[in-house]
């Protein structure tokens, strides 16, 4: 439920920075192979000659053309093709649009702990004028604008009340899916273009093969790498927009439910009122 206490909202924004933080600290891990592994050799090559542990370690030492880390991601980066710049594009304004989404959430004053309850009570208590005085000590909050502008233009009549909520309601939800659709598209196209940069890399290495005299494990490890970055790149871009998305559609969609739920009480002693003045009583 949309309950904006200081600590729910920190609690969802560290979730949600902790998820982009392990993706890409795990995607060197992810992307690379162990650099202590020794390169491919020829089976002929293993049988002819046995090397030692002892004298296989210090060849590996001594040979500066090992790489002794991990590659980063800026290596990574560049071994994944072209592909990997609409993912770098994409995350960066999937990224904005969230932070300024959890921001504008956080800062804007929607709706409080217990105000359906509150005006409920309010208005089991004196009525109509009950819950305008409610209302109003809450007018700071966008529930309590939404429900006294439905008031002002009902005058007294049930219909002209719920027509009022329905168009004031649909503006401010309006303003709160700002940037919602952006998340969406991103976290749907993202794994398309990881995708087609894996064909693109398995191509590259299919091309290797037939320009090839021999084949081995070296003429293909180039388009497969590749191929296998811009997927977990697709993905790793895709899930946390995902993630963005699914939270702040649940904010959205709280508070429409939440203006539901108290403009409809409103509705009934609105139709109470009514017929009160129908029976005289």
């Amino acid at each position: 439920m949309i309950k904006f206490l200081p600590r729910t909202a920190i609690r969802t924004l560290s979730m949600t920075l902790v998820l982009f933080a392990l993706s890409y600290l795990l995607a060197p891990s992810l992307f690379s192979q162990d650099s202590t592994n020794p390169p491919v050799q020829n089976i002929e090559q293993q049988e002819k000659k046995e090397v030692p542990p002892a004298n296989e370690n210090q060849s590996n030492e001594g040979n500066p053309s090992r790489p002794s880390k991990n590659p980063g991601l800026v290596d990574l980066f560049l071994v994944g093709g072209w592909s990997m710049w609409p993912l770098l594009l994409a995350s960066i304004i999937a990224l904005g649009v969230a932070l300024e989404r959890f921001y504008f959430f956080f800062t804007s004053k929607l709706i409080s702990k217990g105000y359906n309850q509150d005006l409920v009570d309010a208005i089991d208590e004196s009525g109509l004028d009950g819950g305008k005085q409610f209302l109003e000590s809450k007018k700071e909050e966008k529930i309590s604008v939404i429900l006294t502008n439905g008031m002002d233009v009902s005058s007294g009549d049930p219909e002209l009340f719920a027509k009022g909520i329905e168009r004031e309601a649909a503006e401010v939800i309006t303003v709160l899916e700002k940037g919602l659709s952006i998340l969406a598209s991103v976290s749907t196209i993202a794994p398309l273009v990881g995708f087609l940069g894996t064909v693109s890399g398995m191509i590259n290495a299919f091309d290797a093969i037939a320009n090839a005299d021999q084949v081995n494990a070296k003429v293909v490890a180039g388009g497969i790498k590749e191929a296998l970055i811009t997927t977990a790149a697709g993905l790793i871009v895709a899930i946390p927009a995902m993630a963005f998305y699914q939270i702040l559609s649940g904010k959205v969609n709280s508070f429409a439910a939440d203006v539901e739920e108290a403009a409809n009480r409103i509705y009934k002693e609105f139709l109470k009122k009514q017929a009160q003045k129908i029976t005289g009583n």
